[in-house]
């Protein structure tokens, strides 16, 4: 028979397992890495388990130093799916970024028509935008790897430990949140820039076109020369997006340094 002792202690590590899968469950949801909107039902669940077994160790350690109640768990795990939702935007936003670059090179040579007309297409309409995160998910992996973005993670219960409930919170924090979130938007439109300009050109020249040759059709030519022409310099452009891709993983192993600076106390 169990003693009280041992049943305490499993109690104790289903808290502490409860509260390591509240946080990283959102972020492994939002990161295409962990590619949980694919994955479904308990292997979904498994695999947000297995990395939480990482964690709970430590925060039941925790739980010996710090008096906690079942009624103060509800609260406990909201502060942990916020925590889990923040990050996961933020480790996200490398990828969001790469696949725009492809949906606004796929939008701009109306390959995304059908979308328009059709909106339950959903994301599979966006070709090159899925092949551009599939290619930065590779370069992850051959890079820094799945160790080293999980650190990421591990590292966060660092800056805020999973029994407090409030870190110290300052202006500065919100204001480093949002520079990283208009750093993300801003090389999105330098990224995909030669891209988009080389399709506005053209356009622009069958335009022109089409004045000295009212009979042209100018929708039905622009499309397939659109494609042409952008499909052989996104083969050209594309050694230069893999380079840009293998700098935004640099800065993403950087964030290691970059995460403490949402939770510094006011001066």
């Amino acid at each position: 028979m169990l003693s009280i002792a041992t049943i305490q202690n499993i109690y104790d590590f289903i808290y502490a397992l409860t509260l390591g899968v509240a946080r990283l469950y959102p972020c492994l949801f939002l990161v295409p890495l962990f590619s949980f909107t694919i994955i479904k039902g308990m292997l979904r669940n498994a695999v947000a388990i297995a990395l939480a077994l990482v964690p709970a160790g430590a925060i039941q350690q925790q739980m010996l130093t710090t008096t906690i109640t079942w009624p103060m768990l509800p609260g406990l795990l909201l502060k942990e799916l916020v925590i889990g939702l923040l990050l996961g935007v933020v480790l996200a936003m490398p990828f969001w970024l790469f696949e725009s670059v492809g949906a606004l090179f796929d939008n701009q040579r109306g390959a995304l028509t059908g979308g328009q007309l059709n909106p339950a297409l959903g994301s599979d309409a966006t070709p090159l935008g899925h092949m551009m995160k599939e290619v930065f998910i590779m370069l992850l992996v051959i890079t820094i790897g799945f160790s080293g973005f999980t650190q990421l993670l591990w590292d966060s219960y660092r800056l805020w430990p999973a029994l407090d409930f409030l870190p110290p919170l300052s202006e500065q924090g919100f204001h480093t949140y949002l520079d990283l979130l208009k750093d993300t938007f801003q090389h999105m439109i330098v990224y995909a820039g030669p891209l988009v300009a080389l399709l506005l050109l053209l356009e622009f020249s069958i335009a022109i076109l089409s004045l000295y040759s009212p009979q042209l059709q100018v929708y039905v030519l622009s499309t397939p020369a659109k494609c042409l022409a952008g499909m052989a310099f996104f083969v050209l452009y594309m050694p230069v997006l893999q380079f840009l891709g293998e700098g935004r993983l640099k800065a993403l192993a950087d964030l290691k340094h970059l995460l403490p600076l949402f939770f510094q106390a006011s001066p």
